[in-house]
């Protein structure tokens, strides 16, 4: 390891140079990243609605209904021009309306009611749109243009919201945090140059992950919205522990390059190590059967490892360029001498352990009986799109369509099935061949383009308008029962496709990951930490602080009555302890090191003095990215994983500093037996009040070794 060091040391120049094409040309290649705005495309293959949307997809040319559009009409004649503009625009492949479900030869006096004040108020009408999702943004503006105050509603204006958000707000998160970030870097470095120095090297490792991520073909819109500002943010300490350590050997009089060989030789099993907690904990989502969690958990894995290359590789190369100017911009320490918090926390530690291990319980409890929603969530508060989405279901009601497929060619059937579904509860409408068609004509002899939709060559095909929501209790009960109602008339032969079926999906497959990524997070997690610190109980220390800051985060909307996004809780019950397990351990490494020379209690001391300084500046950082996610994004799932983020991250901290000196300082014996050759100061051995400084090495030895 010692020759690499040299040899990027000797050859820094060309390393910069390698450094700044790769991040050019990655900076080319991220423009080029697909983004996929659909959740349903991440489900397994073998969950009933992928099942039925392949076999969809290969016997119709047109899919189920995903949006809802209202024009204010005149009468009947306008609603079918307008119908007709819509058939015509770009990107709808299908237009159902009144006139689909009913004969509007016979006065509408005459007609079932409720199905025409579905359609049709007389001064409004509803037109159930297929539309195109690759470039759903377009298809929208396509709709506007027929009329500009037409409301629009349902999977198509979610999905457009999202590609203009991930597109536009990139850029906004990003120009919030940065000025933000160099506050807080700043307060906690000696330099005014140093904060650029972090933010140049992470954001090459930022570049060189996004622009990677070609390989990939494409990311979620999930992943595309969080994973630079995620990268970031956990990401920071790396650099901050190298430069810290490079300053400190340039104080103790090395040179430059030395002092830079012996900063990189010393950080580098601590940075390797803290990396590895963190990779893990991404790499716990690629278990996950909703594939999202495999698309962020690889991205943010690769972005992890590429932050680490580019602080061990990169930023020794600037730091050579720029110590001169470090030295001139030099600053006095802006943060206190944490002594008197180590005090203060020495004195309250065992009330502190009591009062969060009660805490503990509920939030355990509570996290676990969320009301969790399982799509991408609301839309953004007071756009058009929103009021849009209140005035049509005020007016017209909440509806959901849904598409059963069942093989054609009983027509006896089909009329006992179509009597069925129109009997079921929370079933507004059904729309099929023998609901729009005399059983007595064969389907053969029929030739009507406005057929096709209904039959294709092996199936027949049921729409049905249920008053339910994309998901929710009578959402995914209807999606139940029509399931068995198909299944008791056709067996195993029949599919049903829809949002809320997908979203039903969606929730099952979802709730199974939970057990089996959250126990791989932390089993992981729990052997790095087994390894470094050559320790049987540490692991379960460290891992249950940080485990009690992830319950008490996950209950907190139980509590206070509002609903959580299964994705993020999924997601965040792995990133929370990946990414902030970093402070536990670095302060039970300092703990361990001061108790070697130190009693109990000022070995507690003293490490809250020597770590909080390291921990604040990655911790804020991490909880102002979560934060700014949550303000920025206009995306109600990526606002949640925001909030959720920058809580987790300060809970996280507020156990690290004040409960988990408690529970190093109860189990101070355990921890000395179950850990390999570690013997700590004894009751009856005098303190050893000489300040050890780990970094005073002899100076000719050194050179030695690195020369």
């Amino acid at each position: 390891m010692q020759k690499i060091i040299n040899w990027i040391i000797k050859h820094h120049k060309a390393v910069l140079v390698v450094f700044i094409l790769l991040t050019v040309i990655s900076g080319i290649l991220m423009l080029q990243v697909k983004v996929n705005y659909n959740l349903q495309e991440y489900l397994p293959e073998d969950v009933p609605s992928t099942k039925a949307l392949n076999e969809l997809e290969n016997s119709y040319e047109y899919s189920i209904p995903n949006a809802r559009a209202v024009f204010k009409v005149e009468s009947l004649q306008e609603a079918l021009v307008i119908k007709e503009k819509l058939k015509a625009s770009e990107g709808i492949t299908q237009v159902l309306w009144l006139d689909d479900s009913v004969d509007l030869m016979i006065p509408l006096e005459l007609q079932d009611q409720d199905l025409v004040e579905a359609f049709y108020t007389g001064e409004k009408a509803l037109f159930q749109l297929t539309a195109e999702t690759d470039n759903a943004v377009e298809v929208l503006e396509g709709i506007y243009q027929i009329d500009p105050e037409v409301a629009v509603t349902g999977q198509l204006t979610d999905l457009a919201n999202a590609q203009n958000a991930v597109q536009s707000e990139m850029l906004k998160i990003v120009t919030v945090m940065t000025p933000l970030v160099i506050i807080i870097l700043i307060i906690g470095t000696h330099s005014w140059i140093e904060p650029f120095i972090f933010l140049l090297t992470i954001g090459v490792g930022i570049v060189l992950n996004m622009g990677t991520n070609i390989f990939f073909g494409e990311v979620s819109f999930i992943t595309q919205a969080v994973a630079a500002v995620l990268q970031l943010a956990v990401s920071m300490d790396y650099a901050i522990f190298l430069l810290n350590r490079f300053n400190d050997n340039r104080k103790m009089g090395y040179e430059p390059e030395v002092a830079l060989a012996m900063a990189m030789r010393k950080a580098l099993t601590a940075i390797a190590s803290s990396a590895m907690t963190t990779v893990f904990g991404f790499l716990a989502l690629i278990f996950m059967r909703f594939r999202i969690g495999t698309d962020l958990g690889i991205v943010m894995a690769k972005g992890i490892v590429l932050s680490f290359f580019s602080v061990m590789v990169f930023m020794p190369t600037v730091l050579l360029a720029l110590y001169k100017l470090i030295d001139k911009t030099t600053h006095r320490p802006l943060l206190p001498d944490f002594n008197f918090l180590g005090k203060f926390v020495n004195k309250i530690k065992m009330p502190l352990l009591i009062l969060a291990l009660i805490v503990a319980i509920p939030g355990f409890m509570g996290s676990r009986a969320n009301h969790f929603i399982y799509g991408m969530g609301g839309l953004p508060k007071g756009s058009k799109l929103e009021t849009d989405k209140k005035a049509i279901e005020e007016e017209f009601g909440i509806q959901q369509q849904m598409a059963l497929m069942v093989p054609k060619g009983n027509i006896q059937k089909e009329l006992m099935l179509q009597s069925e579904l129109e009997n079921t509860e929370n079933v507004l409408s059904v729309i099929s061949y023998v609901s729009k068609v005399d059983k007595a004509i064969p389907v053969e002899v029929i030739d009507d383009p406005a057929l096709d939709m209904l039959v294709s060559d092996n199936y027949t095909q049921f729409i049905i308008t249920g008053e339910v929501a994309s998901e929710g209790e009578d959402s995914f009960e209807l999606v139940e029962r029509v399931r068995q109602i198909g299944k008791e008339a056709y067996g195993d032969q029949c599919y049903l496709v829809g949002e809320n079926v997908v979203m039903l999906d969606m929730k099952n497959t979802i709730e199974a990951d939970d057990i089996v990524v959250n126990g791989l997070a932390i089993l992981a997690i729990a052997l790095v930490i087994m390894a470094a610190f050559r320790s049987l109980s540490v692991p379960v220390i460290l891992v249950l602080t940080i485990e009690i800051a992830i319950w008490i985060n996950l209950s907190i909307p139980y509590f206070v009555g509002t609903s959580l996004s299964y994705i993020g809780y999924l997601i965040i019950s792995t990133v929370q302890l990946g990414a902030t397990v970093d402070y536990a351990i670095l302060y039970t490494e300092h703990y361990l090191d001061n108790r070697v020379k130190l009693h109990k209690s000022n070995a507690l001391i003293q490490s809250i003095r020597e770590s909080v300084p390291s921990l604040l500046p990655p911790a804020l950082i991490l909880t102002l990215a979560g934060f700014a996610l949550y303000y920025t994004s206009t995306l109600t799932i990526v606002q949640e994983l925001g909030l959720v983020l920058g809580r987790g991250a300060i809970l996280s901290l507020f156990m690290v500093i004040f409960v988990l000196p408690g529970f190093l300082f109860l189990f101070d014996k355990i921890i000395e037996k179950t850990s390999y050759k570690r013997t700590f100061l004894r009751k009856d051995q005098s303190e050893i009040n000489e300040n050890i400084n780990d970094h005073e090495l002899n100076t000719e030895q050194d050179l030695e070794e690195i020369l």
